[in-house]
């Protein structure tokens, strides 16, 4: 048994499996921990549009609310445009202020609404936060320098001074928030799918690539350089066809719905991972075997960046920015339009074209550099 033992120690697949087992540990510490470093000190990253009707006393809210609420707060007038951001996930919730707000407010029979709209189509984290938003908003107006400052709107409005304190100071049982959420999401289940998809694509991705190479290899002396290429481009091509197929026919049999069509999810699964089985073999045209340990770092990078578990706006300027450069991030914003609503994925299309074709402009050049030995350029020859 000793003997066993130490022989299969000192092999080189052991030798290899334990390596890479020690550099998940050390990689994705590394990255998840400095990734999720000091999240929730990065809230008041998120945008909220404020669109107000109402030129009184929605004018003097909407400042207010502008000056104390710790986001990045823009205004608008025109509700479609923001509402059109809201939905393509450009901002995080807009707070919208009806053109009757000044007019009920001042009837004591009625309530003054303020209309919050959010996407549901977001990690989960991003709603708890919205929700707290809304009730520090209501609550925001309801403090005494909003009281304050809308006493002198009052007076302006030639209200009677005898119903001025009156209003002001019974603002907070008027005020009636109205939650108005889109695509909104009853299954927890449907927000995990894109992280399920992108993590098991890129997994099988990388797991395919490596033992791809190690089985060209036995070939190396038989067929010239752009050959070998040329058949891991039509075994990539393959096996793009076959696991996106798989994967969409799967997740539609498990009841997770496209709400674009069948055809759109498996057009779209069939683009992003074509780009991770193109993105994974450029490593090993680097650094040869060890482009495995390579892929590890960028399946970490890619899940923490690509917004599936936390959104984006709350990660560091450094994972922010990378994540503009690799697919998972388009390949995460489609899928969660496709399964929880959204508009068109014609952008995230466009993108993940443009970096597939920047990754096999990067590869050719790659493969052209690729040195030659006598045996390989006998055998080119030879073929020729």
């Amino acid at each position: 048994m000793k003997n066993l033992y130490l022989s299969l120690l000192k092999t080189r697949s052991v030798i290899i499996g334990l390596i890479t087992a020690i550099i998940f540990q050390v990689l994705f510490s590394i990255i998840w921990i400095t990734g999720y470093d000091h999240v929730t000190d990065r809230i008041d990253q998120f945008k909220i549009i404020i669109v107000n009707e109402d030129s009184k006393i929605g004018a003097q809210v909407a400042n207010n609310l502008e000056e104390n609420l710790k986001f990045k707060i823009t205004q608008s007038s025109v509700l479609k445009s923001a509402m059109d951001k809201l939905d393509d996930r450009k901002v995080q919730m807009v707070i919208y202020i009806p053109e009757d707000f000044s007019s009920t407010l001042q009837n004591n029979e009625k309530k003054a609404e303020i209309i919050y709209s959010l996407n549901e189509s977001n990690p989960s984290m991003l709603k708890s936060v919205m929700q707290t938003v809304e009730e520090k908003v209501t609550s925001t107006i309801n403090k005494e320098s909003v009281k304050s400052g809308l006493q002198f709107t009052f007076e302006q409005m030639h209200v009677p001074s005898n119903q001025v304190i009156g209003l002001s100071q019974g603002l907070s049982e008027r005020i009636h928030p109205v939650v108005n959420n889109i695509n909104k999401v009853s299954n927890f289940s449907r927000l995990m799918v894109p992280m399920m998809l992108v993590m098991a694509s890129f997994t099988g991705s990388m797991l395919f690539i490596m033992e791809m190479n190690k089985a060209a290899k036995a070939f190396k002396t038989l067929y010239n350089r752009w050959q070998r290429f040329g058949a891991r481009v039509l075994l990539i091509i393959t096996a793009t066809i076959l696991i996106s197929t798989i994967g969409s026919i799967m997740v539609y049999v498990m009841g997770v719905h496209s709400h674009q069509g069948f055809i759109t999810m498996w057009y779209f699964q069939m683009i992003y991972v074509l780009t991770f089985l193109f993105l994974a073999q450029v490593p090993f045209f680097i650094v040869g075997d060890a482009g495995g340990w390579v892929n590890i770092s960028m399946l970490s990078i890619q899940l923490l960046s690509s917004g599936s578990t936390i959104p984006r706006e709350l990660l560091s300027n450094f994972y922010q920015n990378v994540s503009n450069f690799l697919p998972a991030t388009y390949a995460v914003d489609g899928i969660m339009k496709l399964v929880t609503g959204g508009p068109s994925i014609s952008h995230e299309i466009i993108m993940l074209f443009r970096i597939l074709i920047g990754i096999i402009v990067i590869t050719l050049i790659l493969v052209a550099l690729q040195w030659e030995n006598k045996k390989e350029k006998s055998s080119n020859l030879t073929n020729i």
